[in-house]
């Protein structure tokens, strides 16, 4: 629906005290941000997911050829029209609605988080793309500050670029106050919004590669799991919110076993895990963590946590001998808020009214209460 003509509709319909709630929260989305360590007893952070971006990527079996100097191209419309989300209506119907009504459109997001794959090949030269296309500033207002994890098509520390490149990039992002905590080798990373803490733990979170791998290759995860755990004990303190960041979705058994999984949901039990965000899959999804098989191992009675996957950039299934057929949609980015009271996830592509609306539609969009920071800040402390 057009802006003007749902703005027009809500406010016929829309008490005085709506409609001033509604302006306070559109103006405070123009307010800059303070990136970490904020104190208070209001929480309001919008946050963008988007994955596997596969800087570099060439489709060489196309006709004419689809060069990355052509790809390149794609993704910078991508990012433009991710960056027309703030300002538009939230969805009109289902739980999202109900949740964000009264509450303004989208806000502007303190940033955008890249669940890894950021390059096809992770040579030097596509990470140097990547930084250029996604600069951890950002260059508002079209394009929002970049927090960025390594997937497997990045190489590891002992191959490739991007490993090296996210250690200096985590070292300038420290100094200008965006993260506060990094790991000792400094790939691994975490930040905080207000009250709520950001883990990125790049790969997945294990401490050593998997079967038949080196240290040090694409497979390592570097520790990420004994960074996680020393970093949730030390500052996120049940029920203080948690959002994890990490490539790979939690059901592939070819990176990590099931044991790996229970060592990794033993990890978090005991936190407030809000979201899980992840790449890898390309595939558009919410799903939850342990899903059924694996709950009947860890056992009945525990939490699940929301895991979310907004898709990819690169797109799959492209035939050989004919011109490149686009992308699959203009966009494909998860839009996040947390509130005082709330956590909404709806994803974005960008066609008809933006929102998704393909057939697994409702299971993509997401509205869960929240506790306030000041009574989550007081429980935290008993």
């Amino acid at each position: 629906m057009p802006w003007v003509a749902w703005h027009e509709r809500s406010l016929s319909m829309m008490t005085r005290r709506r409609f001033v709630s509604m302006v306070f929260a559109l103006l405070s989305s123009f307010v800059p941000a303070i990136w970490c360590g904020e104190s208070g007893s209001t929480r309001d952070i919008t946050f963008f997911l988007v994955s596997d971006v596969h800087v570099g990527m060439v489709y060489k079996d196309c006709v004419p050829v689809f060069s990355a100097a052509d790809y390149e191209k794609l993704i910078a419309t991508t990012l433009d029209v991710m960056a027309g989300i703030p300002g538009k209506p939230w969805p009109n119907s289902g739980p999202v609605a109900e949740a964000m009504e009264g509450l303004g459109p989208v806000p502007t997001p303190r940033g955008v988080i890249v669940a890894g794959d950021v390059t096809e090949g992770g040579t030097p030269a596509q990470w140097t793309d990547f930084d250029r296309l996604f600069p951890w500033k950002g260059d508002p207002p079209k394009r929002f500050p970049v927090f960025a994890c390594a997937g497997n098509h990045d190489g590891g520390s002992k191959s490739g670029g991007v490993r090296k490149g996210l250690r200096a990039r985590n070292q300038e992002m420290l100094k200008a106050g965006m993260l506060t905590t990094l790991s000792e080798d400094g790939l691994h990373s975490a930040w905080v919004w207000q009250d709520v803490h950001f883990i990125n733990v790049n790969l997945y979170p294990g401490d050593e590669p998997k079967a038949d791998s080196k240290p040090g290759s694409m497979w390592d995860p570097e520790n990420s799991l004994s960074f996680l755990k020393k970093y949730l004990a030390k500052n996120a303190p049940a029920p203080t919110p948690v959002v994890i960041v990490q490539h790979f979705d939690l059901t592939g058994a070819a990176w990590w076993d099931q044991d790996r999984r229970k060592a990794f949901y033993e990890a978090i039990k005991d936190y407030n895990v809000v979201a899980i965000l992840h790449g890898h899959t390309h595939a558009i999804t919410h799903l939850l963590f342990p899903d059924d098989r694996d709950l009947k191992v860890f056992g009945a009675g525990g939490p699940r946590f929301d895991c979310f996957s907004a898709g990819a950039f690169k797109r799959e299934g492209v035939k050989s001998g004919v011109p490149f057929p686009g992308p699959r949609t203009p966009c494909e980015v998860y839009v996040f808020r947390m509130t005082n009271t709330r956590f909404v996830a709806a994803h974005f592509t960008g066609e008809s009214d933006g929102w998704n609306a393909g057939r697994t539609v409702a299971s993509l969009y997401v509205a869960k209460p929240l506790q306030p920071p000041a009574a989550a800040k007081a429980q935290s402390r008993r």
